[in-house]
């Protein structure tokens, strides 16, 4: 097996970052469907904002807890480990990112895309 350096991973995990963040920009993350999301928020889901607080702020979403994807890293053990988890963002990306990160540290979770789909879930159920 190939040795490689330390150094290797922030840049590979920025990549990965950078390119997560591409496709949610064009639409190609693998969101769950709506009925999903749905199913899962109907059943007492934690409804995870990873926008910035300036975001959150700007567009709240009733009911939901506003984690910043970059301080979600630090604050995982304040999550209820019980809950299942619908993460969010604009458009999917932060959520993609954040949901790899929920589902690595033993919690579920599912990508629910952006706060519009999020806004026209909860207006409908």
């Amino acid at each position: 097996m190939e040795s490689r350096a330390a150094s290797d991973y922030p840049r590979e995990t920025f990549f990965k970052s950078v390119q997560t963040t591409i496709l949610g920009l064009l639409g190609k993350l693998p969101v769950s469907p709506p009925e999903e999301v749905a199913k899962w928020i109907r059943e007492g889901a934690v409804l995870l904002d990873v926008r910035t607080g300036i975001e959150a702020r700007r567009i709240p979403v009733r009911g939901a807890t506003n984690i910043p994807l970059s301080k979600l890293k630090s604050q995982l053990s304040d999550l209820p480990r019980n809950k299942a988890f619908v993460i969010y963002c604009a458009r999917g990306g932060r959520a993609e990112r954040a949901m790899k990160l929920l589902r690595a540290n033993g919690l579920k979770a599912i990508n629910g895309g952006g706060y519009k789909a999020i806004l026209k879930i909860l207006a409908t159920s």
